[in-house]
Parts: C-alpha cells; structure tokens; sequence
C-alpha cells in the first residue's frame, strides 16, 4: 500500500513537474505569442485572431522585428542624411546663383517638400496595405526610397547642368517622401499586430527605435565627413547617400521571409465573406474622423526634434561653432534617444500612454530655449546637457506612440489611419526648419533666434490636446 501511495505521488509529481516546464516555456515566448486564447473567448473584448492561427516561432519574431528595425532605420537614414546635407551642402551644390542665406532656405525647402508629400505616400500605402496586405506595400516602400536617395547621391550640381540640378534634387526628395510615406506605419502594424497586447508599447517602440538607429548612423558618417579637408567633402557627402542601395538589398531580403499579419489576414477573411470592400480612405473619414484628427494632434509631438536636430545643427554653422563636436553631440544624443524611446514605450504598457505624452510635451518647450541660449553663449558643454533633457521629453511622446497610434483604429482602416495621421504631423514638423531659418532671417539673423521656441511651443500644446482627449487603449484588444 505505502509503495503504490510513493508512486501515485511520483506520478503526480512527474506531471506537476512537466506541467511547471510548460508554463515556463509559455512565459518566454508570451512576448512572441499572438493575443490569447482566453482573452478572445470573451465576445466583449473583440477577438482579431483566428484562435486556430498558430503562435509564431521566435526565429520568425525576430526576423519580423528586424524586417522593421530596418525599414525605419533606412527610412529615416535616408531622411537625416538629406537634411544635414541640405544645411551644410547643399546650398553650394545645388542653390549656387544664391545667396547662402536665400541657398540654405531653398536647400530645407527641398527637404519641406519631401515631408508634405508624405500624407500622400500614406494614404496611397494605407490604401494598399488595407486592402491587400502590409507586407507587399512595405516591400515596394523601401525599394522606393532605396532608389531615390541614391539618386541624390549621383545627381550633377548646378555647375554641371544648371536650373535642373534644384529640379532634379526636388523630384528625388519627392519619391522619396512617397516611399517614407508608406513605410513607418506598415512597419509599426507588422509588429503590434503580431504581438502580444500587454506589450504593445514596447514593441511599438521599436518602429521608432530603427529611426534614431538611422539617425544615429548618418549623423555619425557626417562627424567624420565635415573632419575632412573641404575640397574632399565636395564629394564625399555624396557616399551616404550611395550606400543606401546597399542597406536596401539587405533590407528586401529580411522582409521578403516576414508573413502577414494574422489580424489582417482575419479581418480580410471576414470582408470577403460580408461584401465589404469599401475604400480604406473613406471609411477613415466616415467612421473615425475624431480619432484621426487627435492622433494627428499626438504626432506633432514629434516636430520637436527637427529644431533640436536639423534647425539647430544648421544654426551652430552659422555661429562658426565647430561642427564636427556639434555633429558628435546629435550622434551622442542619439544613442541616448534610442535607450529612452525603448524605455518609455516599455514603461507606456505599465503607466499608459496619455501621461507620457502630455509630461513630454512640457519639458521640451524650455529646453528648447535653453538650447539656443547655451548655442549664442557658445557653452558647448551645455548644449550636451540641454539636447538630452530635450530627447528625454521628446522621447516620452515618441516612445510610446506607435502603439497610441494604432491602438485609435480598427483593422481595416489601421495602415491608413496611423500612415495619414503620422506622416501629416510629419509634414507639419518637417516645415518646422524652413520657417525657423524665415523667423531667424526676419529677426536679422543670429543671435536672433529666440522666436523658434514657439514652433515647439505650438505643437506641444496639440499634442497635449491630442493625448488628453484620445481614448487610451493601453493593454486592451485592438478594434476590430
């Protein structure tokens, strides 16, 4: 009798121990696992996944989190590097019949251009990935910008063909826009929509995280060109823009191997079945015209950064500061922005997004002014410590804001919502260079720079508009 009792207790225990195994292995991988079973059994949370959709590999949850990381890297590689080459070279290359003041305007109204079209890069690209899938438009994204800022790299300057040289430089900035348009949201749905709910701001964050990546890897090339004779960064500002190509052919192969996701793949299913193949655009606007305005309200939380970054790198030329030390602080302050971004997306799924947002907005108005002051003052050690307090609170609106984004849309209307929405407050925030360098030309020029702070004033309090009134969704089901 004691040994079947030793025996029955061991066989309880050998299950009880395979059991305990199993819950392990389902805790590693939660972070990989499509939305659980328990949770869409309940008719109240909106199921999206088909329960019979198998949870993912982690191979495959890393190769789409790659696929991501390096669309946004490329996308906004390509997208910094045309800025610091438009305030340092640009006006001489392209805008030579100019005055360098008139040349260098012109040069950020090149990069203007390719911001305000990227609203039409993702309606076209939100068009497509909702109807047809996210992968297919995200391929055709990256092959886009991947050709267009190539272009650049390869264009003559005035002094070879003239008028065409700005014309052409304006036709490639405008590809790439449409290309730039469609890729962030795509590349952001392509991972919240595949993981799990309870970690939807980290993984959101990543999609912002590939962006300093990129950020962080051009402004570095050009610490190193601008230590370069003159003579011999007449072309070398040209091989960032080469080696784009490369980074792309590396890119496509990644995201040639990622699946679609499997709430589009659901929500897809079910419209067939129910006749409804509306346009995207126009149930965007009929059903979610409020959300759509507030979640363009949350992204001009991101203008900040184009008068930190681009404005005031352009503005410490101007002071005859050196730019070498300038250009490795933007690439310090890079590093840190991709740490914060990653932390406060984290710390998004614990706290929320609204409080983030609305914090973050505040804290960078003043240290934006003290910035320019530290920058008229010539106090070089300050203006390392006022860009990282900037990118603490730029990074507590950003962090978070892909999954704030997506989290406002149902799944038929997501890629164009959160595309339409990001990319205008893009667009928004890209003009934020050309009218500080209009404001800084009317005030008489440096020191004379004071009046930029207002820019960021402005689109801070919309933003903390935006995030106070949008619904906050953290932890819950997307809407399907």
């Amino acid at each position: 009798m004691l040994a079947r009792r030793r025996d029955a207790r061991s066989r309880v225990g050998s299950v009880d121990n395979h059991n305990l195994r199993k819950e392990t292995m389902r805790t590693i991988e939660s972070a990989f696992d499509a939305p659980d079973a328990t949770t869409m059994i309940d008719a109240s949370n909106a199921p999206a996944v088909d329960l019979s959709q198998p949870p993912m590999s982690p191979k495959m949850a890393w190769r789409l989190v790659l696929s991501t990381l390096l669309g946004t890297t490329i996308e906004f590689f390509d997208v910094y590097i045309y800025g610091l080459a438009a305030g340092l070279y640009f006006a001489h290359v392209f805008f030579a019949d100019a005055s360098p003041t008139i040349g260098v305007i012109a040069s950020f109204g090149t990069l203007a251009s390719g911001f305000l079209v990227r609203p039409i890069g993702g309606i076209i690209g939100g068009h497509y990935g909702d109807r047809y899938g996210r992968k297919k438009v995200l391929v055709a994204s990256m092959i886009i910008m991947g050709v267009s800022t190539f272009l650049v790299g390869i264009l003559p300057g005035y002094a070879q063909i003239g008028h065409w040289a700005p014309v052409l430089l304006i036709l490639a900035r405008l590809a790439q826009g449409l290309g730039a348009g469609a890729e962030w949201g795509g590349g952001l749905l392509m991972l919240v929509e595949h993981m799990n709910k309870t970690h939807r701001g980290f993984w959101g964050s990543l999609t912002n995280f590939g962006i300093w990546l990129g950020i962080a890897i051009g402004t570095l090339i050009f610490a190193g060109i601008t230590r370069l004779a003159p003579e011999t960064q007449e072309w070398t500002w040209r091989v960032p823009f080469l080696a784009s190509g490369v980074l792309v052919l590396i890119g496509l192969w990644v995201r040639l191997g990622v699946s679609e996701t499997p709430i589009f793949a659901k929500a897809e299913q079910d419209a067939k079945a129910a006749g409804h193949e509306r346009l995207p655009i126009t149930d965007l606007f009929r059903r979610h015209l409020t959300p759509t305005i507030l979640a363009v309200f949350i992204a001009l939380g991101a203008a900040s950064f184009q008068i930190y970054g681009a404005f005031a790198t352009s503005y410490a030329a101007m002071l005859h500061l050196p730019m070498s030390t300038i250009l490795l602080f933007q690439f310090i302050n890079g590093l840190f922005a991709m740490g914060f971004t990653v932390f406060f997306g984290w710390l998004s799924d614990k706290t929320g997004r609204r409080s983030l947002a609305i914090t973050g907005s505040i804290i960078v108005v003043p240290a934006t002014y003290m910035l320019f002051r530290s920058l008229n003052a010539g106090d070089l050690p300050l203006v390392l410590v006022w860009l990282v307090l900037l990118e603490i609170g730029h990074s507590m609106v950003y962090g978070p804001m892909g999954a704030f984004l997506a989290e406002l849309f149902d799944t038929r209307t997501r890629y164009t919502g959160v595309s339409l929405a990001y990319q205008v407050g893009a667009a928004i925030s890209g003009l934020g260079p050309l009218i500080a360098s209009a404001m800084l030309a009317s005030a008489g020029g440096p020191p004379h720079v004071y009046g930029v702070v207002l820019i960021v004033a402005v689109t801070g309090l919309l933003t903390i508009v935006g995030a106070a009134c949008a619904q906050d969704r953290t932890g819950r089901e997307l809407p399907t």
